[in-house]
C-alpha cells in the first residue's frame, strides 16, 4: 500500500464523488429532522444499499464538526421517553438498543434529574387513578404495569403503595 496517499483521497478511495454526496445529503437530511445515533444513522443508510466502509469516514467528519453526537440523541431520547412515562430500565434498554455507550448513561440521566418516584406514582394514577389498590389482583395488575414501563421495585412500591 502506498504510504504517500493524500489525506483527502484516505477517507475512501474508492468512494466516488456521488455517493460522498448522497451519504452527506441523507445524513444530512435525517440530522435536520431529529439527532439520530451513529449507529442508528448506519443502520439506516446500509438499508438504502450504501456500503457501511463508505458511510463511516463521512459520519466522523459529522461527529468531529459537532453536527452528530451520541451524547444529544441519548439525551433528547431519554428525555422524550422520560415525558411518555418511561422509567429508568427502559429507557436505559432503548438507548443501548440504538447503540449508545454505556459510559454516556450516567451523565444523560444526571441531565434527566428526574424523580422517578413521583414518575411512577403519576403514571400509576393516570392510567388506574388515585386510589391505592384494595384487590391482590388489582396491586399486582397495577405492578406488572410499571414493570413494564421500566421502574424498579422501589418506584413500584412507592407508586402502588405510597410506601
Amino acid at each position: 500500500m502506498n504510504d504517500n496517499i493524500d489525506p483527502a483521497d484516505a477517507l475512501d478511495p474508492t468512494m466516488s464523488e456521488p455517493d460522498r454526496k448522497v451519504i452527506v445529503a441523507s445524513i444530512t437530511r435525517m440530522l435536520a429532522r431529529r439527532e439520530h445515533s451513529m449507529e442508528e444513522i448506519v443502520r439506516k443508510l446500509t438499508q438504502k444499499g450504501l456500503e457501511e466502509a463508505a458511510i463511516l469516514p463521512v459520519l466522523d467528519e459529522f461527529r468531529e464538526a459537532g453536527i452528530q453526537s451520541d451524547a444529544r440523541y441519548a439525551e433528547a431520547r431519554a428525555r422524550s421517553l422520560m415525558l411518555k412515562g418511561a422509567g429508568p430500565r427502559k429507557i436505559k434498554a432503548d438507548l443501548q438498543q440504538h447503540g449508545v455507550a454505556e459510559a454516556l448513561f450516567d451523565s444523560v440521566f444526571n441531565e434527566l434529574d428526574a424523580d422517578w418516584f413521583e414518575l411512577a406514582r403519576q403514571v400509576k394514577e393516570k392510567r388506574f387513578g388515585g386510589q391505592h389498590p384494595q384487590e391482590y389482583k388489582d396491586k399486582m395488575k397495577q405492578m406488572q404495569f410499571l414493570s413494564y414501563r421500566g421502574f424498579s421495585q422501589s418506584h413500584i412500591n412507592y407508586a402502588v403503595n405510597g410506601e
